[in-house]
């Protein structure tokens, strides 16, 4: 009995320096679970199977080697295809016959594409299709195609003007002063005789209102406001002109307005329909001085125009022809990219912006359907904000020289491949608040681009990186947990079989539930502590040497039985 007693312990102790020495051997295994052995103590028993209360033990039996699933430190690298599960989880892995499951995520791509591990098991997942991740679970691929272009269909702006911003040349709001030249922008002389055949000298001054194009005329007469009875030479007067840009027939007389012409002179500030019936009254210079009547009249041919001060004609090379201004890319259904540019030119006081929008550096194309030139956005299109600095809406039409009606901002001809494609620009969000002029651009297109990379995100999914700046989802890992990890089965390349005593797989998505989270370019590490397995294997060799050392001494004892005669 003393010799299987001992040949017990010595066959336990040598399982349990070989668990430990498959540990300390797998120390840096990816993914690697320790393994603990455990024991049991043997009795003998009757055969009706009740034992004697004075039984002796009969030595020792390993009841079983048991796994630790803890989990080990993450460790990481310059791989992206490399994964680890930052919590609970295995990989789903087809080998061909059966599901196995594996912590180590050291994976690779096949020459088809596919994720595999260094064994060539293909790791299970959720592939997607046109960016939608099925249902369905299956071997993942790396689709290596290229992505097509898709054309700019769609456009936001978010814009803050600021709210200084000044229209040119600006308001004037200081009172007139013949002697102070900041409060008028030019000035222009007429030569007049009074009743007693005497010369006198008559200036005219002109200084910007609140309206855009449109200056209040003030007059002197060698140098005086008023005349003998303190009333103004000249009574309040209003002058509106065209922009230093034609184009348009404000009157309806068939032809269009020149550069800086002269539209409006009245007493009052200009609407729409003074502008339309082309009033403009002479000025007129009445009163006395010295005694004398002074009588005179400017006609509105001889009025000066403000060319010398008015802003230039539009030009997005020039910054001094608009307040704020920026270029953008856009595309069209070919992938070619094409600068589109957004200019904004403040027009009078009433927060009001003309909106300018240019493609390759011109505000036209010619319509292949028509052969006319057409602008991509049309005249007179305006962006309004309320006192809040609020964005009111877009319109069409500039005061006072049209009646602004709201309007959908649209973009035509951006893509010069279907130059019927109307593109609508959102500048919902915009804002014109004391801050600097700022942007935020927005579009859906872009050229056809090449894989460059892929990874996975937190929540598993395979994201690709491609030539054109693009990502895209290509699918998402799976992951698998079971009732009881303890009944898995070793299979070898660090991975698990299902068993009856696990239970079946439950699958499921990274991040959700019990799933941990997926860390993209790190690797689990093995849960092996090799100070713990070096102090197991002291413990190992000594319980050795000890069981030894029984069955020596029954040897000594049995042969002292032996020699008695």
């Amino acid at each position: 009995m003393g010799f299987n007693t001992a040949l017990s312990g010595i066959k336990a102790s040598a399982d349990y320096l070989g668990v430990t020495g498959n540990n300390i051997a797998n120390a840096d295994t990816t993914g690697f679970k320790k393994s603990r052995i455990e024991f049991d103590d043997l009795y003998n028993t009757s055969v009706l199977g009740a034992g004697s209360g004075n039984s002796i033990g009969s030595g020792v039996s390993v009841s079983k080697v048991s796994q630790e699933f803890s989990s080990g430190n993450l460790a990481y690298t310059d791989n992206n295809l490399d994964l680890a599960i930052d919590g609970s989880g295995f990989f789903v892995l087809d080998a061909g016959i059966a599901q196995s499951y594996t912590r180590a995520g050291n994976f690779k791509l096949d020459e088809n594409g596919f994720l595999v591990t260094n064994t060539g098991s293909n790791v299970q997942g959720f592939n997607a299709v046109d960016g939608i991740v099925g249902g369905n679970l299956e071997d993942m691929k790396v689709p290596t195609d290229r992505i097509p272009p898709e054309p700019t269909t769609e456009m936001g702006l978010k814009v803050n003007l600021d709210s200084k911003n000044k229209d040119i040349p600006p308001f004037i709001k200081a009172d007139f002063d013949p002697m102070d030249p900041d409060t008028y922008n030019y000035t222009q002389t007429q030569g007049v005789v009074d009743g007693n055949g005497q010369s006198h000298i008559v200036t005219y001054y002109y200084a910007k209102s609140e309206l855009p194009n449109t200056y209040k005329v003030h007059a002197t007469v060698d140098g005086n406001l008023t005349d003998d009875t303190g009333a103004a030479f000249l009574g309040e007067t209003y002058a509106t002109y065209n922009s230093a840009e034609a184009g348009i027939d404000f009157n309806g007389d068939g032809t269009e307005e020149p550069p800086f012409e002269l539209l409006y002179i009245g007493a009052t500030e200009p609407g729409v329909a003074d502008i339309e019936a082309a009033t403009k009254n002479p000025l007129a210079i009445a009163g006395t001085l010295g005694g004398v009547a002074i009588n005179s009249e400017l006609v509105p041919e001889e009025v000066r125009k403000p060319s010398s001060v008015a802003r230039e004609t539009f030009d997005p090379l020039d910054p001094d022809t608009y307040n704020y201004g920026n270029t953008r890319t856009v595309y069209d259904s070919l992938g070619e990219p094409h600068t589109m540019g957004y200019y904004f030119i403040k027009q009078g006081e009433n927060n009001t912006y003309e909106l300018r929008v240019t493609m390759d550096g011109e505000e036209s194309y010619v319509d292949p359907l028509t052969g006319e030139e057409t602008m991509f956005l049309d005249k007179n299109t305006s962006v309004s904000f309320d006192a809040a600095g609020n964005l009111l809406g877009t319109y069409r039409g500039i005061p006072p020289f049209g009646v602004p009606e709201p309007i959908t901002l649209e973009i035509m001809g951006v893509d010069p491949t279907n130059r019927g494609r109307i593109t609508p620009l959102d500048l919902t969000g915009s804002t014109q608040f004391a801050l600097d002029n700022t942007d935020n651009f927005e579009q859906d297109g872009f050229s056809a681009g090449e894989l460059q990379g892929v990874s996975f995100d937190s929540d598993g999914f395979l994201m690709a990186n491609y030539t054109n700046q693009q990502t895209a989802t290509l699918g998402q890992i799976a992951l698998a947990s079971f009732d009881s990890t303890d009944g898995l089965m070793p299979s070898g390349h660090t991975s698990w079989l299902a068993s009856k005593g696990s239970g079946p797989a439950d699958i499921g998505r990274p991040n959700s539930g019990t799933f941990g989270k997926i860390q993209g370019g790190a690797l689990e590490e093995s849960n092996v502590d090799l100070t713990s397995e070096l102090v197991a294997l002291i413990e190992a060799q000594r319980n050795y040497q000890a069981n030894s050392k029984t069955l020596e001494t029954e040897n000594t004892v049995t042969q002292t039985i032996i020699n008695l005669r």
